[in-house]
């Protein structure tokens, strides 16, 4: 009986590695293929099928349409052309080298001008790009490009508006064109309220406001300890003058020694002999002092 179970559950266990094992072939066999297309360069590139081609049905039809008039208007006011492409994935390579391949393959622009312009939307990816022919590099900059996806396109993508992500990204394009040509500006579809991002603060300002609280913490903490300190060493310094002040020339010349005649105990005082004597002006004082009686908080 107990045979019979285990062969059992080794049977279960050597089917469930076939299994895993099928499956890591699989999966190995589609990482492979992905690598080799990547590096002989066929890679599968959709068809173009007009100034918008949305592979994910991403767009509603409505938009859809609305951004390619945009296009359109575009192409026949300036001859340039704006192709948009939304798939789903970037099959494993970059997404500069995905819309430059796909720029290529679709041919955007005229040929004798290059003057076209692809916003590639890869939405699984989270990934996209505006990629500009050779003759707008000087109407659409890297940096302007950059400046359209960032405030633009991505605060209404954020807001799961890719409908008008897409289009007011277009409209955007599209009024950097204008702009070159002295033409009329687009207006966006919609306004969104974009947050600025709050940067790290320049080196100088950062250093220049650690040294201030570590100084406004030095003042808090050491200020009442520089101020008893003062206070005790002026004490100490006006008893010292006093005491060492020769009364005769005034100079701070005296020499005190105190020599114990009678040690005091718990019951009686006791008697201390000071001599003073002045360095300068040889002036010389000898008195006889009572030493007070030791008490029970005080040393011998």
């Amino acid at each position: 009986m107990i045979n019979k179970k285990l062969t059992s559950v080794f049977i279960i266990i050597a089917v469930l590695i076939e299994v895993l094992s099928l499956i890591l072939f699989i999966s190995s066999c589609a990482s492979k293929e992905e690598v080799s297309a990547k590096a002989s360069g066929k890679i599968e590139y959709p068809l173009y099928t007009g100034s918008v081609n949305d592979y994910t049905n991403t767009l509603a039809e409505e938009w859809k349409t609305k951004t390619e008039q945009l296009a359109a208007s575009v192409e026949s006011q300036t001859s340039c052309e704006v192709a948009v492409a939304v798939i789903d994935k970037l099959n494993g390579i970059s997404i500069e080298e995905y819309a430059a391949g796909l720029f290529n393959k679709w041919g955007v622009g005229k040929k004798d001008k290059d003057n076209g312009v692809l916003l590639l939307v890869a939405i699984a990816d989270h990934e996209l790009r505006i990629e500009v022919g050779y003759g707008l590099e000087g109407t659409i900059t890297d940096l302007e490009a950059k400046d359209i996806i960032d405030n633009v396109i991505v605060p209404r993508f954020k807001e799961n508006n890719y409908n008008s992500g897409i289009y007011n990204g277009v409209a955007a394009i599209a009024n950097k064109i204008y702009k070159k040509e002295g033409k009329a500006l687009v207006a966006y579809s919609d306004t969104v309220k974009s947050t600025p991002k709050k940067s790290f603060p320049e080196p100088k300002t950062f250093i220049t406001a650690i040294i201030a609280f570590v100084m406004l913490v030095c003042l808090i903490v050491f200020l009442p300890i520089m101020i008893i300190g003062v206070s005790l060493g002026l004490l100490f310094l006006t008893t010292y003058i006093k005491d060492h002040k020769c009364p005769k020339c005034h100079k701070l010349g005296l020499i005190i020694k105190q020599t114990e005649l009678v040690k005091p105990t718990y019951d009686l005082p006791g008697t201390a002999e000071i001599e003073k004597r002045c360095r300068y002006c040889g002036y010389y004082e000898k008195n006889t002092i009572t030493v007070s009686k030791l008490s029970k908080f005080s040393g011998s």
